[in-house]
């Protein structure tokens, strides 16, 4: 599979890597590492793209500023990178759909393996893990793993993996991390940032937020919402509720932890699900058409605050 992979790489001229719409630490973390090994490997043609503005907390990840800086029309070789199914590549499932070799780097359950070349490694922690793999088989033809590409891969662990608590966090998982830390970078800082950091702004909405907590089914379900109100009130936006749902899911009791944050259409709402081991996450968002993982999934629904959550809590219950 590395081969083939190899071959692809060598035979392209014109290489397009693409983040999942609304990205997270493990899509960027990912393509960027993908992005900057490319480089280092000798080809020149690496353009990376993501249909969705890139949030702040993660502008930090080195090389952030190449996304979206150039279009392109088509290309030779295209990678989707930590995107379940394709239409989360937005716009540029087009670009995908049109390259001579269409690669799929994933570790989503749900992924539908739609590439010509599949790299699929369901239920495991992060997208990083796997792309740590395959740039390593590219190491080995050129040097490209660096000291950069590597607190890249890590990054990706750390966001993905929630700090290496979560359940999908295995020894390969551990082992890979005290691969990379073997670079010269600092992994506690990685840590202290993405884990712990936290911008006042962003603290205020939580406050706010968690206060209004409620708690169904003996405690068993936990939910919190983020309206508009929320985000007017404290400067911030939707990029600022990551985390928040944990809090609820750290609760003694809680076995399904939901979060449902208002977008800028007003009768529209993301709905981000955390479960514990004895509930499959996906088995309630995918009845609303979306998917994830056991333990952490998500999906939008359209309607009034209210039936929203009386939809969600049905389905949660339901799960229970």
């Amino acid at each position: 599979m590395y081969e083939d992979f190899i071959k692809a790489v060598n035979s392209s001229e014109t290489i397009a890597i693409i983040s999942h719409q609304n990205p997270d630490g493990d899509t960027c973390g990912s393509a960027l590492a993908l992005y900057r090994a490319l480089k280092l490997y000798g080809k020149e043609k690496v353009y990376i793209f993501c249909d969705s503005n890139i949030k702040n907390s993660l502008k930090v990840l080195d090389g952030s500023e190449h996304y979206n800086e150039c279009e392109v029309s088509k290309c030779d070789l295209a990678i989707a990178c930590d995107c379940a199914d394709m239409d989360r590549m937005g716009k540029y499932l087009e670009l995908f759909n049109k390259a001579r070799i269409r690669v799929d780097i994933d570790h989503h359950k749900t992924n539908s393996r739609y590439g010509s070349i599949n790299f699929i490694e369901a239920g495991i922690s992060a997208t990083c893990e796997v792309m740590y793999k395959i740039i390593k088989a590219l190491d080995e033809v050129h040097h490209c793993l660096d000291d950069t590409v590597a607190k890249l891969l890590y990054s990706g662990l750390v966001t993905d993996s929630g700090g290496f608590t979560f359940s999908s966090v295995s020894s390969q998982t551990h082992f890979i991390a005290s691969e990379l830390i073997k670079y010269d970078f600092s992994a506690s800082d990685v840590c202290e940032y993405f884990l712990k950091t936290v911008p006042m702004n962003t603290f205020l909405l939580r406050a706010r937020v968690l206060s209004r907590a409620k708690f169904y089914e003996n405690g068993k379900i936990g939910l919190i919402v983020f309206t508009q109100e929320d985000f007017d009130a404290t400067n911030t936006s939707a990029e600022n509720t990551e985390g928040a749902i944990n809090f609820i899911r750290d609760v003694e009791g809680v076995e399904i932890a939901v979060a449902i944050t208002q977008t800028p259409n007003p009768n529209n709402f993301k709905i981000s699900v955390r479960t514990s081991d004895n509930v499959d996450s996906t088995r309630i968002t995918m009845f609303f058409g979306g998917g994830g993982h056991k333990n952490a999934a998500g999906c939008r629904i359209s309607g009034f605050l209210e039936d929203v959550k009386d939809k969600v809590l049905k389905a949660c219950r339901d799960e229970l």
